[in-house]
């Protein structure tokens, strides 16, 4: 029964990609999800600066509010203001919400240019997504999307498969996964949770899964196979449907413990003309040195830089399939210059929630659309999870080698890890937590 749940998902995917002829840039143009809130997400629809924002939101760097304000005055700030920064907010006047930003953002920089300290420090509230699946249980591309896969039902496992040869890998790392929350699980009963981390199934009811609910929880579950010791601390950040923005990640980051080591950001988008997002950009620049953040490079097949995984400081990590000598870039993996390592990210099992969802054979939901039930344990792929496992291995290098910090710990595995043997990852090194062995018994 269990293959034939999967050979009737496989095959409902190809039907849609053919269907669709999809390709990276046609998924980055393509309406929005039907379940998404076209009223909390915005596309700027230039073919040469795509990219996903919030609607009559935009950021202000640190002391530039005022200055700001003077310009927009039909903009509100809210009260919240991580790193200084503080986030204006208006109600959208035409059916171009993202024209309306860019305008915005242009006279705030007209108007400020002759400052002393230099034009005011603005830009859109950049929307981020979880980097998975191409297709939702709807059979729908994401706006984002690439040729990866749905989450697919997998049989549970007598125990928790074991991705290391030590059990104690990752004492003492503390690693915070911040994702869609987190599901309830056996396995995952240590995990730690910020006030607001449950997960959601189908928020709106309709009897299909929403495209990224339990994407937290399989991370959760990856960390634990690769780095059985370390601590998890889950925080929500992103939606069921996978959507989240800059802002938001940048508030989690400033809540996050003190001794948090590595941060996991299994996420990420496009931004104005490739700029590096405003609210990261100044968490990284306070946060210090000393944590290792972590980010997926993105599904799309392309080597447009993708945020937050493209800064310098952070660990950009691509997907790689194969093994055994024979290592090549999973197709839907981004790939470029400024990814800095690679992990497997194809066919990948972990935990997952128990709960059923119609499925949809075709490129929109039928009253023939077959139900497909999850027993704790599903099979995913996507940078999302290759990410995890860097995660992981950093903190396993914390413990193995006795290192005090994440940020030591991730020079020290990329310093010494082999180079990806693939020509598209010119600079990334190959993160290989099976050690150059099989995988694990399920």
């Amino acid at each position: 029964m269990g293959k034939q749940i999967v050979r009737r998902i496989v095959l409902a995917l190809t039907a849609v990609l053919a269907a669709l002829g999809m390709s990276a840039g046609a998924a980055a143009a393509a309406d929005l999800p039907r379940q998404w809130d076209r009223k909390a997400v915005a596309v700027n629809h230039d073919p040469e600066n795509t990219f996903l924002l919030r609607p009559g939101q935009i950021l202000v760097g640190p002391g530039d509010a005022a200055d700001a304000q003077r310009v927009l005055t039909e903009y509100k700030p809210r009260e919240q203001r991580p790193f200084g920064l503080t986030l204006l907010t208006t109600t959208p006047k035409t059916k171009d919400p993202a024209r309306e930003v860019l305008d915005a953002l242009a006279r705030v920089r007209k108007a400020t240019a002759n400052r002393p300290e230099g034009p005011v420090q603005v830009a859109p509230n950049h929307v981020f997504v979880g980097e998975s699946s191409a297709i939702n249980f709807q059979g729908e591309p994401r706006i984002q999307g690439g040729p990866g896969s749905t989450v697919r039902p997998a049989a549970l496992p007598a125990a928790l498969p074991q991705r290391t040869s030590q059990v104690a890998d990752g004492t003492g790392a503390k690693i915070a996964v911040l994702d869609t929350g987190l599901f309830d699980h056996e396995w995952l009963r240590d995990v730690v949770r910020a006030p607001g981390s449950a997960d959601t199934w189908d928020a709106n009811g309709d009897g299909y899964g929403d495209a990224e609910a339990g994407h937290g929880t399989f991370i959760a579950g990856l960390i634990r196979q690769v780095a059985p010791a370390a601590e998890i601390y889950a925080a929500k950040v992103l939606d069921s449907h996978g959507v989240g923005d800059d802002f938001g990640v940048a508030a989690a980051m400033a809540l996050l413990p003190a001794d948090t080591d590595v941060i996991n950001l299994s996420l990420g988008g496009y931004t104005d003309r490739d700029q590096p997002p405003l609210a990261i950009l100044n968490a990284m620049r306070q946060l210090g040195g000393k944590r290792a953040v972590v980010a997926a490079a993105g599904n799309h097949g392309s080597s447009r830089p993708f945020w937050p995984a493209a800064f310098g400081p952070v660990l950009g990590v691509g997907a790689v399939e194969g093994g055994e000598g024979k290592w090549a870039r999973a197709p839907y993996s981004n790939s470029g210059r400024w990814v800095d390592a690679t992990a497997r990210g194809s066919q990948l099992q972990s935990t997952f929630t128990r709960a059923k969802t119609l499925l949809a054979l075709g490129t929109s939901p039928s009253p023939l659309d077959p139900t497909i039930a999850f027993d704790g344990w599903a099979t995913w792929d996507g940078t999302s999870f290759a990410t995890p496992i860097a995660s992981a291995m950093i903190a396993r290098t914390m413990s193995r080698a006795g290192l005090g910090t994440g940020a030591e710990a991730q020079l020290q595995l990329t310093l010494t890890a082999p180079p990806t043997p693939a020509p598209e990852f010119p600079r990334a090194v190959l993160l290989d937590e099976l050690e150059g062995k099989g995988e694990p018994a399920s």
